[in-house]
């Protein structure tokens, strides 16, 4: 028959939640591995108070209350360190001979990054929706009003009320491809991409809106780079976020120039350059977040839903590439991708 405090002493070793047992002092009796790894004691944590484990106010008070009155129920609170959360679970033990505590503690910080996450996922897609859905309701009950008599209200009213229900559109659309991307539900099908036709056919599509803002697109591309592995329809949202938004940001006169070559380490870089606004330098790590914007009121302005290039991001990653930016405010910004070559 196996002995039982080794059976135990193998689990509370193999356990993803820290074990600290504590005498009637709040002396350190035992700290399985996890809990030392998670707060570090030179020397070991045998014999120490709690207080010098895990520094943290409440624990200490709630495990002072169990040793003051010998007992209690079982008592659960969220404790913080250094950033890190965590569940603590006391369990107090009055045997007859003695009385000790159990301390169990679960490592909640993904839990709590997940949350946050879900909170302010919910909190700017509400804002983002407020604003269009007050306009067109603002809108519409003057025309029932009685701006319906007046044709040329009537015509304006219903531009703007058109301007912000495509621009609602455009954002839930991009929820639900980055949504897709995120729970990994929409395949990237890899294939031989050749980069020139899908710059040329992409840049294409934007000659109206340059030309409108009087801005020149050029590509160089040469033809005998080789051609890319991925999804061409994935690439191609790719490449319309970026030129989209080097479009939207660079002042009427401005250019927008793509290039592309093979790189020192075999893979394909293109770039996606602009005049425009660029981006200051403190904004640069947080560019790729959901609703990320360097100059929120003007992206509103100009139509952007705040996705677009965490929308890039998961494609590009998708597609085990890398992308990145290099900007200088008031020159303008570079957009790169590389990604591996085909066979």
């Amino acid at each position: 028959m196996p002995d039982t405090n080794l059976i135990l002493d193998a689990i509370a070793r193999e356990m993803h939640t820290g074990v600290l047992a504590l005498d009637k002092d709040g002396r350190a009796l035992y700290a399985n591995p996890f809990l030392l790894n998670s707060f570090p004691i030179r020397g070991g944590a045998l014999g120490l108070p709690v207080g010098a484990i895990i520094k943290n106010e409440a624990l200490g008070a709630t495990i002072d209350g169990f040793i003051k009155s010998r007992g209690g129920a079982s008592e659960e609170i969220e404790i913080n360190d250094s950033g890190r959360f965590f569940s603590a679970r006391i369990v107090p033990l009055a045997g007859e001979a003695d009385f000790s505590i159990l301390v169990f503690l679960r490592d909640i910080t993904e839990e709590k990054r997940v949350e946050t996450i879900k909170k302010d996922f919910v909190a700017n897609v509400s804002h983002e929706l407020r604003t269009p859905l007050a306009s067109i309701k603002g809108y519409s009950e003057t025309l029932l009003d009685g701006g319906m008599d007046e044709p040329e209200t009537l015509r304006e009213f219903l531009r703007v009320i058109d301007r912000h229900a495509t621009r609602m559109s455009r954002l839930i659309d991009d929820l639900l491809i980055l949504s897709r991307l995120e729970s990994h539900q929409m395949s990237i099908v890899p294939a031989p991409v050749d980069i020139k036709e899908l710059v040329a056919s992409t840049a294409a599509g934007f000659g109206k809106q340059s030309m409108d803002k009087g801005i020149t697109i050029t590509a160089a591309i040469p033809d005998d780079l080789p051609r890319a592995a991925g999804d061409r329809d994935r690439l191609e949202q790719v490449m319309v976020n970026l030129l989209d938004n080097a479009i939207k940001y660079t002042p009427p006169g401005g250019s927008v120039s793509i290039t592309a070559a093979l790189a020192a380490d075999g893979c394909v870089t293109v770039d996606v350059a602009d005049t425009g606004i660029g981006i200051p330098a403190e904004d640069m790590p947080r560019i790729f977040e959901r609703f990320y914007r360097v100059d929120k009121a003007r992206s509103r302005e100009l139509g952007g839903t705040g996705l677009g290039l965490a929308i890039v991001k998961h494609i590009i990653n998708a597609h085990n590439g890398r992308v990145w930016v290099e900007s200088v405010p008031g020159k303008g910004s570079t957009f790169s991708i590389s990604l591996k070559t085909w066979g």
